[in-house]
Parts: structure tokens; sequence; C-alpha cells
């Protein structure tokens, strides 16, 4: 044996030596299945990545609790994307050079994610999407390390045209934010609204991180719309809702949104009540999966009930782990194989993972804001549910043949 091989062996060997001796919690984190969060930490979407963090906070509370996943204890580490693409891949690089950290999950942007999927293979990673809207990631844009559990734009967009269908209101314009996932939302929106025989008179784009919605407001009054679609998240979202309320805007038209958010209905206070949309994750749907996280989040979190970012990426991790359980393995492609045609039962019921382009079938909640006894806050009560067929594009694609 040479020296230098000696070394190594010496070396390795008190490696060895010193993990056999050490405490078992350090044994447990030493052998923990790692999972990167590149989220949003500081910028305009920073409480969404505020959300992504406490749940995978809990979520790790809960799972080594029950004694982790194929035994082991999962560990999350974050890193702050501030919500540019650039950012996010260079920040994801780290996670998985320096931490090898192969799972991957958390991302807020769907430009960041777009970004990230290119890089999947060179990275020997998987990437399993709790928030991403755009419709083109799992459509033009997929790539087989990549998996969107949560419901997507065009989702959300026909869940909530399917109950237009018989609404009173004939006439509609629709505002997103100037990005991807508000481009993705406002096109589904358009086609599925005209499928159901409504009128969409204007599509508005707001620059991202916009704080002046005045011109806007005007616009939206001036349009002779008796509806308006809302695709704003994060800041965008809380500054539209605060001047749309100065403007008395909810009183003259009646909001649908692409994704009601708890957050916003705080803004909003006793003005949310009515507000009407889809919802990514049904606060109130009455099943036990749900019941057990609401309670285990509200018991973690005082005086917070939990957002739709915390119900989607609780229900991502809980596809995940049932992945990781079913291949025995975190290695991303055993990871990939297990989850392909995977069916789990979450908070939103059951979901699918569709092997022919690995978007999640969920089912499609609409909700109205009402307030509640069992909440100190207005939160939305759903009004209907539709089968997870019906809301699933086609294989592939941002859209539906029927």
């Amino acid at each position: 044996m040479t020296k230098q091989a000696r070394r190594r062996f010496l070396k390795g060997a008190a490696a060895a030596s010193a993990l056999a001796a050490a405490p078992a919690y350090l044994k447990a984190q030493a052998n923990a299945i790692k999972i990167g969060i590149p989220t949003v930490i500081t910028g305009g979407y920073a409480l969404l990545g505020s959300q992504v963090m406490r749940t995978c906070r809990l979520v790790k509370k809960m799972t080594d609790a029950k004694g982790g996943v194929l035994g082991r204890p999962v560990e999350f580490l974050f890193q702050d994307t501030q919500g540019d693409p650039a950012i996010c891949v260079r920040k994801t690089q780290e996670l998985v050079e320096r931490d090898n950290c192969r799972i991957l999950t958390g991302v807020i942007v769907s430009s960041e994610a777009a970004a990230m999927l290119p890089k999947l293979e060179e990275w020997n990673a998987v990437f399993i999407s709790h928030g991403n809207g755009d419709g083109r990631l799992t459509a033009e844009l997929f790539v087989p390390r990549f998996f969107r559990a949560n419901t997507s734009a065009p989702m959300g967009a026909r869940a909530l045209a399917l109950y237009l269908k018989d609404a009173p209101e004939k006439k509609f314009i629709a505002i997103a934010s100037d990005a991807a996932w508000g481009r993705s939302s406002n096109a589904a929106f358009e086609e599925q609204i005209k499928k159901v025989g409504k009128d969409l008179t204007d599509k508005i784009y707001a620059p991202v991180a916009n704080k002046d919605y005045s011109p806007y407001s005007t616009k939206i009054l001036q349009s002779g719309a008796q509806g308006c679609y809302v695709a704003l998240q994060g800041d965008e979202a809380r500054a539209f809702y605060s001047q749309a309320t100065q403007y008395g805007l909810a009183q003259r038209v009646q909001f649908f949104t692409e994704i009601v958010a708890q957050a916003d209905i705080k803004v909003l206070g006793k003005d949310a009540i009515g507000l009407m949309g889809s919802s990514r994750y049904p606060l109130t749907y009455d099943i036990p999966q749900n019941k057990a996280f609401r309670e285990a989040f509200m018991g973690e979190y005082k005086n917070e009930i939990p957002d739709w970012s915390d119900g989607e990426m609780y229900q991502a991790l809980m596809i995940l782990f049932a992945a990781v359980e079913k291949a025995g393995s975190p290695e991303p492609m055993k990871i990939v194989a297990a989850m392909e045609d995977l069916e789990v039962t979450s908070v939103k019921g059951p979901i699918k993972m569709r092997k022919c382009d690995h978007q999640g079938e969920n089912q499609g909640f609409v909700v109205k804001v009402a307030q509640n006894k069992n909440f100190s806050e207005p939160v939305g009560e759903i009004v209907k549910i539709y089968p997870r067929e019906q809301i699933t594009p086609d294989c592939r694609k941002s859209s539906y043949s029927t």
C-alpha cells in the first residue's frame, strides 16, 4: 500500500470510528434524506417562500416523529432565489454540488422552474413542483425528471370557467402579472371562458413587482365588465386588492381569482367576503387527511391558518415520500420510476401522478370567501368540486379537447 493510499485509508477509518462513537442524533442526521428547497426568502414573493419553509419544518417534525422515510430522517436545506431564474439555477447548483441534494422542490416562480429543467439531467436530480403554475412545464417544456403535484394555471382556469358557465356574469376582463404564470393563467382563462359562451373584453398585464394598480383599476371600471379574473400573487396581489378596496371596485365588479389565497383575504378583511375563485388548497375540505394536516399546522403555528402554498407543499412532500418508500431508495431515477402513475390520497383528496407528462391529476375546487365560526378570519368555503379527469389537461398540453 502506498503512503497516499494508506493516508486515505486511515482518514476513512478515523471518520468511520468517529461516526460510530457519535451520539445517535448525529448518526441519524448523517443518514438523512436531503431535500433541496431553492425558494424565495427575500423579494416580492417572500411570503410564499416563508410558507414553504414553515410547512417543510412542520413536515420534518411530523415525519421524523413517525420514524422518518425508509427509517431515515429528512433534512431540508434552504436557499434564497429572490424570484430570479439565474439566481435560482446558481443556488440550486450549490445545493446539488456542495450539499449533495438530488431531490428538489419548493420553487416559487414558474420562470425559475423553467430555468431549472434543462439542468436536471446534468445534476442527476428529480424536481417535484408544489406550486408552479405555467402550463408549459408539463407540456412543451416537459423533461422526464420533473413532476408537478399541484394544480396548474390551466387547471385552475378550467375549474373556474366550468363554474362560471351558469353564472349571471356575461362579460369579463382579466388582469395578471406579466410573468410566465400570469400569462399562462390569462391565456387559459380566455380559452376556457369562451368555450362556455362568455365574453372576455380585455387582458391586462401588470409589470412584475408592480405597486401602483390605480391605472388598471380605472381600466377595469371603464370596461363595462361584470366580472374580473385576477391572476396575481404575493405583494402584487395584496397591492391590487388593497387599492381595489379604495376604489370600491369589489362593489361594482365581481372578482374571480385564479388562486384564493388566505394572505389576500387578510388584506381585504371583511371586504374579502364574496370573493370567488379556484382553490389550490381547499382549507375547509372535510376529509381525514386534510383535518389531520390542518390541526397539526394550527397546533404548531398558533393563530395562523394554512394558506394554499402550505397545503400544496404538504401534498407534494406526501407524494414524494410515497414515491421514495415505493422505490425503496431516494436515488432520483428510482423516484422517477416509482412516481409515474403513483396514486396518493392527501389533503386535496385522490391524486394521480400521470405517467405520460408527470402532471398530477387534481380535483378542481371553486370556493367563495365567507365567515366561518371555526376560524378567526374569513376563509374560502367550497361551492363546487370537479373530478380530476375533467380538470387535468390533455397529455403534454395546456389545453383541453373537450
